[in-house]
């Protein structure tokens, strides 16, 4: 089993690597536009993945391969502040990720895998259960890149004998992850007691190793998956101050949570703090029963789990 990774520099994508690793008789290539050879993979390929995509070279590279897993799409870039309004920058990021999905389907890659965002349909928080066909809600110019590189992965795949897989995650959060879940651990790591107690929304979430198990599954066994979208999630959603409780563990703190005031809640419309505040009081859950339901994969950890097995790793570093 031969297999190309976009993305192996991130957190996810060497957590991915280490997954693909334990896979017997499996070849890994690296793609990286800077730096040194990926480490643990067969073959390292040097280069814009975008720019690569046009290329002869690149094209005898991808005929070689059973799958493309797509977790670099550099979209990321879009939610920083200086950035969250770059049209131009985020049309040449959606048109890289077109061109390697074009690619893929001229030399008929087998699978190609494009780990895409909830945010691509909602926002910091969202009243719905969401579900694969539930009516896109995103206003952002990072979730709007997400859902057109969706779009242009399904056209590009279309009729063809490349199979697509678009997987949607919730927020991804892990040893060395930053985000908002990182943003969360350094609060909890206080010896104050925190105003996040007896909240009840519910917010789903993903660990980064159970994202690289899924796709290690999928690279062996994606054949008994209809092309499509999925939603992929930990399990049962946690509230916020459940997630805080267990960070406070693995940090080896008490929970000392007290209930949230009035003026928290209000919080939530006031600009520049909203969407912080959203993202703390706010629901943001999904419907994965599509995937359960079609292959026999289970996330290897719960989210209370490695919630405190990252809090363990940061407090030992």
């Amino acid at each position: 089993m031969r297999v190309i990774v976009l993305g192996g520099r991130g957190v996810a994508g060497r957590a991915l690597i280490r997954a693909l690793r334990g896979e017997p008789g499996t070849e890994i290539v690296g793609v990286t536009r800077k730096g040194d050879d990926l480490p643990d993979v067969s073959h390292t390929v040097r280069g814009n993945y975008g720019e690569l995509a046009g290329t002869r070279a690149f094209h005898r590279e991808l005929a070689k391969v059973g799958t493309v897993i797509h977790l670099g799409d550099g979209l990321s870039v879009l939610e920083h502040r200086e950035n969250r309004r770059d049209k131009a920058l985020a049309d040449r990021l959606v048109a890289a990720s077109s061109g390697l999905a074009l690619a893929a389907r001229d030399v008929e890659v087998p699978l190609f895998i494009y780990v895409s965002s909830i945010k691509a349909i909602a926002d910091e928080e969202d009243g719905r259960v969401l579900a694969e066909e539930s009516e896109p809600r995103g206003t952002t110019l990072y979730g709007r890149s997400k859902l057109e590189v969706e779009r242009r992965v399904v056209d590009a795949c279309a009729g063809s004998a490349t199979r697509h897989i678009i997987l949607r995650p919730p927020v991804l959060y892990g040893e060395g992850m930053r985000g908002s879940v990182h943003r969360l651990l350094k609060l909890a790591d206080s010896p104050w007691p925190l105003p996040l107690g007896g909240l009840s929304n519910r917010r789903s979430l993903l660990a980064t190793h159970n994202l690289a198990s899924l796709l290690a599954h999928l690279a062996r066994h994606g054949a008994a998956l209809q092309r499509g979208c999925y939603h992929v999630h930990d399990g049962t959603p946690l509230s916020t101050t459940q997630i805080v409780a267990a960070l406070r563990e693995g940090l080896g703190r008490s929970p000392r949570l007290l209930p949230i005031s009035s003026l928290g809640r209000v919080a939530r419309h006031v600009p520049g703090v909203g969407p912080v505040a959203r993202r703390l009081l706010g629901s943001l859950e999904i419907n994965d029963a599509r995937l359960r339901q079609s292959i026999s994969w289970m996330p290897p950890a719960s989210s209370q789990a490695a919630l405190v097995q990252m809090a363990r790793v940061y407090r030992a570093d």
